[in-house]
């Protein structure tokens, strides 16, 4: 496995061991997730990272958190595709209120 080294300011160090210990993983593995996926972006991305990291920690929060809304939300529409090819609705077009509420029961009860 290849090796590399970064410099980066304290805060940001900081913030890779305490997520870390929060994930039982190594400083380095999380550094190398935040590589892959880095080097994986489009020139356009990194290219917006960047201007987005020139305006400072606010930009950089919002623009993570919009991320991260858009991977949890890919993850939902991913587990609602694999959650419905289980258990498929039985529901009519017309189906009512309680229609929907029953099959909503249904499809979420424990086997």
């Amino acid at each position: 496995m290849a090796t590399l080294s970064a410099h980066t300011d304290e805060a940001t160090a900081s913030r890779v061991s305490e997520m870390a210990k929060l994930e039982d993983r190594t400083s380095s593995q999380i550094t190398a997730a935040a590589v892959r996926w880095y080097v994986r972006l489009p020139a356009s991305a990194r290219d917006a990272l960047r201007r987005i990291e020139a305006q400072g920690d606010q930009a950089i929060d919002e623009a993570a958190w919009a991320v991260g809304r858009t991977l949890l939300d890919r993850q939902y529409e991913d587990a609602l595709k694999a959650g419905l090819g289980r258990a498929p609705s039985t529901l009519p077009a017309d189906a009512s209120e309680e229609d929907i509420l029953s099959e909503a029961v249904r499809i979420t009860r424990r086997r």
